[in-house]
This record gives structure tokens, C-alpha cells and sequence, in this order.
């Protein structure tokens, strides 16, 4: 009975040395057997906080763990700089049937998580990799906080100077489309100023007052040049939906729509049309449809390229096959219709 009680003992105390082994490692995945270097869970031991912004990363791959380093260290940048949300106004004027007009008021929201997000971190050194026993990898991703700061500093100054060169050119020329597509470059470049700013901020641990015209100020310019740009649209038997999805995608990249009171900047017809097709296969109905968008520049006279799609969707019966292809349209507009926007409607030529 000794011996049996002996060797529980043993078993627990090795059972209880083992938990106190694993609750006091500092970092999952650590190496049995072996240390980890102080920088992995304290890198200002390694280098100074004042003159590096670091961050860790770990992954079973050294490059998995270099990249989870530098994506670490581009979450102190979205922790830290706020999202900037700038609330738009505006009025659509409609006719009504008696000659007058209504004027309806609209709220939007613009936001820089789309500026944020295309960002790249700058001048980001992998200072140190390690190698756990057990195969993990550690990385140590670091920014030199001055270096970096003037990096951020002489593109600000850059962005700066084509703002103002984009503005100057919006209040030279006599056309409004013209004068829209100068200020959207300016307000993209006025919202990614900002947002360089903050981050240098988180940098220097300072702010600084930089030369140029505000993001209120360029915003209102904006504002103007969308207002003045007007789009009319007309097209038969377009489905309500798709009408709906075709105005808001120009809305979002700028325009506005005719109330039809006034001359177009736009003229742009729609063409939709869908029909039954025949694919010879059993329980299967099928749509075949084409979506086509023709538009003008009044100011010009000049036809813009034709955006064009066509496709067919098959399910059980018609009117889920007619839900398909109508649900591919939309998902039609969504992408590449707004490229279509800005790679036509909205470029100098």
C-alpha cells in the first residue's frame, strides 16, 4: 500500500510541475526546452520606443510571420486613427405636375475606410526573426519614427501642391464635367492628406499645422461641381430596381440626376432587356439578357464608349431564372459599372 501511495505522490508532483511549466510561459507556442528572446514580448528591450514604433508577429512560416509583424503593426495605426465619417447634404430638385419644383433632402455618409484600407505602411524594417524550437517564427517589424515621419511630411507636401494645381484648373475651365473630375481628385487627395497626418502624429507624438486648403474647404468645392453635374437617363421598360442601382452608383461617384428642369451635363440611355431561351436541357428554364449603356457629353457632343454585358442564368423555373439573371445585372452594376464611370465618364482626355 506504500509503494501505490509513493507513486501517486510522484505522479502528482510531476502532474503539478508540469501545469506550473505551462501557466508560466510567456507566450503560446513557445519551445519546449527553450527561451525566447526578450524581444517577443518586450521589444523596447531590444530597441528604444522613442526612436521605433514595433510590433510582433508569430507564424509557422517566416514569411507568414513577417507579414503577421507588419499587419500587427499597421493595427496601431487603425486603433489609434479615427475613421472620419463627413456628412453630405444634398438637394435633388424634382418637377412636379403643376410646374413647380420639390426639393427633397438626402444624407450620405463619405467615409476614408476606403481611402485607409489601399494605404501602405512606409519605411517598415523586419528587425529580427526567430525560430522557436517547436518551428514557430517570430518577427519583429519596426519604424523608425523620424525617418518615417519626413516620409509621410514630403508626400503630404506632394499632395498638397497637386490639390492646389487641381483646384486652380477646376475654377480655369468652362466645363462642369470637367470641373467634377478635378475636384473628386482633389477631395481623394485632401481625405488621404488627412489621414497621412494622423498617422505621422502617432509618429512624432505631435501634431503640426500644414499649408494648404482644408478638407471643409475642398469638400465644399466638391459639393458644387457635383450639384452642377448633372445626368439624365432614360430608357423603356427598365425594372425599377436596376433604374434605382444605375442612380446610385452615379450619385456615389459624383453626380447628380436631372430633374429634367434643366440641360444635362449627361445624356445616357439604358438598354435592358431579357428572354426566355431554350438550352434544350430537361426541369431547366433559362434567361438570356443583355444590359447596354450608351452616353453623351452635352457639353462636347462627344459619345463616350459603350458599356456593354450580356449573359443567361437557368434555374427550375422562369421566374427563378428571370430572379438570377436580374441579381447578376445588379452585381453587373455594382463592379463594372463603376469602373465604367470613372475610366469614361470621369477622365480627361
Amino acid at each position: 500500500m506504500l509503494t501505490i501511495q509513493n507513486r501517486f505522490s510522484d505522479v502528482f508532483l510531476v502532474i503539478v510541475a508540469a501545469f506550473i511549466a505551462v501557466s508560466c510561459s510567456p507566450l503560446k507556442g513557445t519551445a519546449q526546452g527553450g527561451d525566447l528572446p526578450s524581444w517577443v514580448n518586450n521589444p523596447s528591450e531590444q530597441f528604444s520606443n522613442d526612436r521605433y514604433l514595433m510590433a510582433v508577429g508569430s507564424a509557422p512560416s517566416r514569411q507568414g510571420a513577417k507579414n503577421n509583424a507588419q499587419s500587427n503593426l499597421a493595427k496601431i495605426f487603425v486603433s489609434k486613427v479615427e475613421v472620419e465619417e463627413e456628412y453630405v447634404q444634398q438637394y435633388e430638385e424634382t418637377s412636379s405636375s403643376d410646374g413647380g419644383t420639390q426639393t427633397q433632402e438626402q444624407t450620405n455618409i463619405i467615409t476614408q475606410s476606403e481611402v485607409e484600407s489601399n494605404q501602405q505602411m512606409r519605411n517598415v524594417q523586419i528587425k529580427k526573426v526567430y525560430q522557436a524550437e517547436n518551428g514557430t517564427f517570430y518577427a519583429l517589424a519596426a519604424m523608425n519614427r523620424s525617418k518615417t515621419s519626413q516620409l509621410y511630411t514630403e508626400e503630404i507636401n506632394r499632395n498638397t501642391e497637386a490639390i492646389s494645381t487641381l483646384r486652380q484648373k477646376a475654377s480655369q475651365t468652362n466645363s462642369k464635367l470637367e470641373r467634377l473630375i478635378y475636384m473628386k481628385q482633389a477631395i481623394t487627395k485632401a481625405r488621404m492628406n488627412e489621414m497621412l497626418k494622423n498617422q505621422r502624429g502617432i509618429l512624432t507624438g505631435h501634431t503640426t499645422q500644414d499649408k494648404g486648403a482644408t478638407v471643409a474647404e475642398i469638400s465644399q468645392n466638391y459639393r458644387a461641381a457635383k450639384q452642377e453635374c448633372t445626368v439624365s437617363i432614360s430608357g423603356k421598360d427598365i425594372p425599377r430596381d436596376i433604374k434605382s442601382a444605375i442612380n446610385r452608383k452615379l450619385q456615389n461617384e459624383g453626380f447628380t440626376i436631372s430633374s429634367g428642369s434643366e440641360a444635362p451635363v449627361v445624356k445616357m440611355n439604358i438598354n435592358f432587356t431579357m428572354r426566355p431561351l431554350d438550352m434544350g436541357r430537361e426541369n431547366v428554364e433559362f434567361m438570356e439578357w443583355t444590359f447596354q449603356v450608351e452616353a453623351q457629353n452635352q457639353e462636347t457632343g462627344k459619345w463616350f464608349s459603350t458599356f456593354a454585358e450580356e449573359g443567361r442564368n437557368g434555374s427550375i423555373s422562369k421566374a427563378k431564372a428571370r430572379r438570377l439573371a436580374r441579381k447578376k445585372v445588379m452585381e453587373t452594376i455594382d463592379k463594372g459599372f463603376s469602373e465604367f464611370i470613372n475610366t469614361e465618364l470621369l477622365s480627361v482626355q
